[in-house]
């Protein structure tokens, strides 16, 4: 059972800093926020990061408040002001990683004095494989030294090699290097490298010569040792401070599957916030779960997002969108998947697959298999991997899916001699370099895992993508009331107080985006039509016609937005590279990235201007996607979980992959909102105080969702306490309606009606 959270919780309301956004000025959004019906402030991390971090989780010092965000004194000021509105503070911590980079002071001495550092067991590096790697160089060190992108640098005590911006500390005594008179040549600046804890080659070519853990594949991030509880007290000294001083309410940890003991980690950060609530970031897969004990309230609301999306998506409409994508889509997905993964390992991934193959010999060398053989074992594991994580390190034991991966590999065209004894690795790591191993293992699955689904294959499945989202799957069927009712049914008896979000920083689409594509399911002649013209658009341009495609979604997320043909670019541009087959962030096709955009920027101005649909159809498709953007915001605010509502998401909110979703909102727009947002911020803060009001209700009541003739009736039942609520469907599809009985029901267009007794 999961850990209940505390009283008061009725909402989270999460705000990205930075990019103009310090503090003080989140502190003046204090008395919105109040009136809204939001509990607690949820606030990105705000620990001192790389200078100009658009995001915060490079982290430079996670024990310091940054100072571009007011530092010190404005969180405290913060803090206070939160305490006097009655609410609280939300903060997401970065425990995993930091940048890697000189600014870093604690790296910066690692580099300095090496593995005899004392901040050395902070980081995990693997100096088996040499010197602390930097892959930052756009040219050999003799070319930028004559350009004068390197020269010496610092001041007597500290000597530093100044690369581009940035000073590189010197190891003591290694200037000795240099001739009298101090000069770097080409030859001197090779023996001066030579001598250092730390090297530096091509960002594209030395990728393979990493010697540090990275977050996913972004080398210029470091993973953080917080299996080493003397690193866990020192990187949460300032959070547990705060926590003790009454400044903060409640923790969400960033990516605890990249830890080397998520369930260690946890039971530690228990133990030292006590009874504070904790949510965790995970993604999981359609039938599973997070591991049952930990002690948390559960994960940060992922989960919660392809539910939604199933029930509300028509399965008529959805055949046919998938039937109009046909032979833009991968033949086989799985078999997509596992092509990616495999590219993945061989040319991303490698450094981290020499890690885990060393400490699985280590802990097989008994058995002595050869090195090449478990090499080739572990990277046919991981091709068939079910789960982002297995937890076997944490000792969970292995369930029928992960049997499921060694059979699989083992149906290989050459499966590895060593299949076995890796899998029983795995599966019961019962001695320290077992378990090494397996804590390796999941780190690079989890890694793998998502760049070759979520930042790959999530970009080439054009079908349909309200499904190609962080927590659901291309494949994913849609679901009837009873499917939902159980799952939140599962919901409340195992996390009832984890978040329920529906919007992310993280999300490829914002929710009320994702339902104007799903408004087409209920419409499939007009997506018919408008994948149609997609695709001619593309083929004119010579592009793939899954573009056309993909762009026509984007189009019709973004024709009535501000700023849209930028921002449609921009993100097509980020589509492409991510799906890495007629583009990539290495080597960007810039000339196809535009025909691209220009075939979004015809399409908007042609759903403008009603030349692929009449007035009329537009109209209905508005109407239609307004009545799911409605939906989906009734559905989340009274379902058992805490609502999390990300910064904007209370009035109609249509944000695109990051950095589109981490635009500062515009505080403002209350002013001067069109009916929908009125009726969205109705309904929000109405079931928010209901929330409020009855917070037992909500905690702890049961659930029910009945369809009837022209809505979903959602019920929460505790003790002498009931609501019910009937959330509009759209007219183009009204589910058959079960004999349910009529009562004390509501409208989204209209108050709430509601049936309770207290």
């Amino acid at each position: 059972m999961a850990h209940r959270a505390a009283p008061g919780l009725v909402a989270t309301y999460r705000v990205q800093l930075r990019n103009g956004v310090d503090l003080d000025a989140v502190r003046a959004r204090i008395p919105w926020l109040r009136t809204l019906g939001i509990s607690h402030l949820y606030l990105s991390p705000l620990f001192t990061a790389a200078t100009g971090s658009t995001h915060g989780y490079d982290v430079v010092d996670p024990n310091e408040v940054d100072p571009a965000l007011g530092g010190e004194d404005a969180f405290q000021r913060l803090a206070h002001a939160v305490r006097d509105a009655d609410m609280g503070l939300v903060l997401d911590i970065v425990p995993n990683h930091m940048v890697l980079s000189p600014e870093n002071p604690y790296l910066a001495n690692v580099m300095r004095e090496g593995p005899a550092s004392r901040y050395a067991a902070m980081f995990d590096i693997d100096w088996r494989r040499g010197p602390l790697h930097f892959a930052v160089l756009d040219g050999s060190p003799a070319d930028l030294l004559a350009a004068g992108d390197i020269s010496l640098a610092g001041d007597g005590d500290v000597p530093a090699l100044r690369i581009y911006d940035q000073d590189y500390p010197l190891r003591e005594g290694s200037l000795s290097a240099l001739p009298p008179d101090g000069a770097l040549t080409g030859e001197t600046l090779r023996q001066l490298l030579d001598r250092q804890h730390w090297s530096v080659g091509h960002w594209r070519i030395s990728a393979d010569a990493i010697t540090h853990r990275r977050f996913f594949n972004i080398s210029s991030l470091i993973g953080v040792r917080q299996e080493d509880p003397d690193v866990f007290d020192f990187t949460h000294r300032w959070i547990i401070r705060q926590v003790q001083a009454g400044h903060i309410q409640g923790l969400r940890v960033d990516h605890i599957d990249g830890l080397a003991r998520p369930g260690a980690y946890l039971r530690r950060l228990r133990d030292a916030v006590g009874v504070l609530p904790i949510w965790v970031e995970k993604i999981v897969k359609e039938g599973e779960a997070m591991p049952s004990s930990w002690p948390v309230e559960g994960m940060s609301g992922y989960e919660f997002m392809a539910p939604v999306t199933q029930l509300l998506t028509a399965p008529d409409g959805l055949q046919a969108l998938r039937e109009a994508a046909n032979g833009c889509l991968p033949a086989d997905s799985g078999a997509e998947v596992r092509a990616v993964r495999a590219h993945l390992l061989e040319h991303v991934f490698a450094p981290e697959l020499d890690r885990v193959s060393h400490a699985a010999s280590q802990a097989l060398a008994a058995s002595l298999p050869a090195a090449q053989a478990v090499r080739a074992a572990i990277a046919q594991l991981a091709l068939h991997w079910p789960v982002y994580r297995s937890y076997a390190a944490d000792a969970l034991p292995p369930g029928a899916r992960l049997a499921g991966a060694l059979e699989a590999a083992r149906a290989d065209r050459l499966p590895s001699e060593a299949l076995g004894p890796v899998f029983n690795l795995l599966s019961a790591p019962d001695d320290p370099q077992a378990r090494t191993f397996a804590a390796r293992f999941e780190q690079l699955t989890g890694a793998l895992t998502a760049k070759s689904e979520e930042d790959t294959v999530f970009f080439r499945s054009v079908a349909y993508l309200p499904f190609c989202e962080v927590g659901a799957e291309p494949d994913l069927q849609p679901t009837d009331p009873a499917t939902f009712e159980q799952r939140m049914a599962a919901r409340a008896q195992e996390t009832p107080c984890a978040l329920t979000g529906l919007s992310t920083h993280d999300t490829k689409r914002s929710a009320d985006a994702r339902a104007a594509i799903i408004a087409l399911t209920y419409l499939p002649a007009l997506g018919e039509r408008l994948y149609a013209r997609g695709r001619t658009l593309a083929a004119e341009r010579a592009l793939p016609e899954r573009w056309g495609i993909y762009a026509a979604q984007v189009a019709l997320m973004m024709y009535r937005e501000p700023d849209r043909d930028a921002r449609s670019a921009d993100h097509l541009a980020k589509a492409m590279r991510e799906a890495k087959d007629n583009s990539s962030h290495e080597d960007p096709a810039i000339e196809t990235e535009e025909s691209a955009a220009a075939v979004a920027t015809r399409l908007m101005q042609e759903l403008a201007d009603h030349l692929i649909w009449s007035a009329e159809e537009r109209q209905a498709f508005e109407a239609i996607h307004s009545d799911l953007v409605l939906a989906q915001a009734a559905l989340q605010l009274t379902a058992p979980g805490i609502p999390d509502i990300y910064q904007g998401t209370e009035l109609t909110s249509i944000a695109l992959t990051d950095p589109d979703n981490r635009r500062p909102v515009d505080w403002d727009a209350s002013a001067d909102m069109d009916a929908r947002d009125a009726r969205k911020l109705d309904l929000t803060r109405d079931l928010l105080a209901r929330r409020r009001q009855q917070p037992e209700l909500f905690a702890m009541g049961r659930y029910t969702l009945t369809a009837g003739d022209d809505a979903l009736y959602v019920r929460r039942d505790w003790q002498e306490q009931s609501f019910t609520m009937a959330i509009e469907l759209p007219r183009r599809m009204r589910p058959k309606a079960p004999e349910t009985q009529r009562s004390g029901s509501g409208s989204l267009d209209v108050p709430l009606a509601t049936e309770q007794s207290t």
